[in-house]
């Protein structure tokens, strides 16, 4: 602890926001944070000071041994936010994340996978507040009501990547809101979302020109009908997902194979968010 103690001044010399900042704190994990912050009281301001003006939070590899309290701390204070990963924190509830959402107006990337404990309130505010949003994970998010994407459809029309996976609730209507309203949108998938049927596809087909990949596998309505569609009309599609569709056969793929990968069988393809990068 001395040494920590001794080297805490030298660290306090090192110009904050430009050096400090941007070129060490950016490639310390949120432990590593803690830890630091956990050195004594000046180590303690410092990384306080770094939080108000840090603009990636990314929890999702440690999930499991963050908690609520940590996140307050983490947020309490945090103004300037562009991309959040919170994916797999299953202890996240609605009440801790909605204040972050709105204090982060100029949010661009949000995921929050698999978290069971946030409800459509969170979507609520975040459409009232992340207008610039481009990239939104709900995949499993079981809670998720079609209300909720209808909000932000209807207010976040910068979308590019938006991910359903699993969001049984989610319906036809909803979707075909999403597309109208967000036409920008490159990476779609509705997978495993057992109401959607080609009525979403003919939307998709006729609004989504820039969409480049596009994950219906178990979407057991769809037939060859909305494949053929969007196979004609989306001329940018670079990847389709059709594993365990029931209604679509080769009559409507094997003229898609030439310009694009598509997978009936294997798992190996998902719509991928992009990669979090280091500074923003």
């Amino acid at each position: 602890m001395a040494d920590d103690n001794e080297a805490a001044p030298l660290l306090l010399k090192i110009p904050w926001v430009d050096v400090l900042f941007c070129h060490v704190f950016t490639r310390l994990s949120p432990r590593d944070l803690f830890n630091l912050r956990a050195v004594n009281k000046e180590m303690k301001f410092l990384v306080s000071e770094y939080f108000k003006v840090n603009r990636i939070l990314d929890f999702s590899q440690v999930s499991r041994c963050m908690t609520l309290q940590a996140f307050r701390i983490y947020t309490k204070d945090s103004h300037c936010l562009r991309i959040i990963d919170l994916s797999y924190c299953k202890w996240l509830n609605s009440s801790t994340l909605n204040p972050v959402l709105e204090s982060n107006k100029n949010l661009f990337h949000l995921n929050i996978s698999s978290c069971i404990s946030v409800s459509n309130s969170s979507l609520q505010v975040l459409a009232n507040n992340a207008s610039e949003l481009k990239v939104l994970d709900l995949s499993n998010c079981h809670w998720l009501s079609s209300g909720a994407v209808v909000s932000i459809a209807l207010n976040c029309h910068n979308l590019e990547f938006i991910d359903l996976t699993s969001c049984w609730e989610v319906t036809d209507e909803a979707v075909c809101e999403l597309v109208l309203n967000c036409p920008r949108l490159k990476s779609l998938s509705v997978s495993r979302i057992y109401g959607i049927t080609d009525k979403s596809l003919v939307v998709i087909a006729h609004k989504l020109n820039c969409l480049e990949n596009l994950n219906l596998a178990g979407c057991w309505r769809i037939t060859d009908y909305g494949i053929r569609l969007v196979g004609e009309y989306c001329r940018q599609l670079k990847a389709l997902k059709v594993e365990d569709c029931r209604g679509v056969t080769e009559f409507s793929l094997i003229n898609l194979r030439s310009r694009m990968y598509i997978d009936r069988i294997s798992s190996s393809l998902c719509v991928r968010l992009p990669r979090l990068p280091l500074q923003i």
